[in-house]
């Protein structure tokens, strides 16, 4: 992702890092409870998915393979990090 790219969107980037620094942070507070660590990374995926939707939308080019790259991105994501917990 280039910079620029930042600087044209800098409040949809602001939002991720808002997103992804709550999940981190939530992660952590609850590191004695896996139930609740699953939790967070359902709704970090969820809402990483709204952002990408919603940022893709509005630059424009938001098509099928998009949605179906960040669906795959995310469903690995999940898999990989829920079977790490006990």
């Amino acid at each position: 992702m280039p910079l620029t790219e930042i600087k044209k969107h800098p409040y949809d980037f602001l939002l991720l890092a808002i997103i992804l620094l709550g999940a981190v942070i939530s992660f952590f507070i609850f590191s004695y409870e896996p139930h609740y660590q699953r939790r967070i990374i359902y709704l970090t995926s969820f809402a990483y998915l709204a952002w990408s939707l919603f940022h893709h939308y509005r630059k424009g080019d938001l098509h099928l393979s998009i949605i179906i790259e960040y669906l795959a991105l995310i469903l690995l994501a999940v898999v990989i990090t829920t079977s790490t917990l006990f």
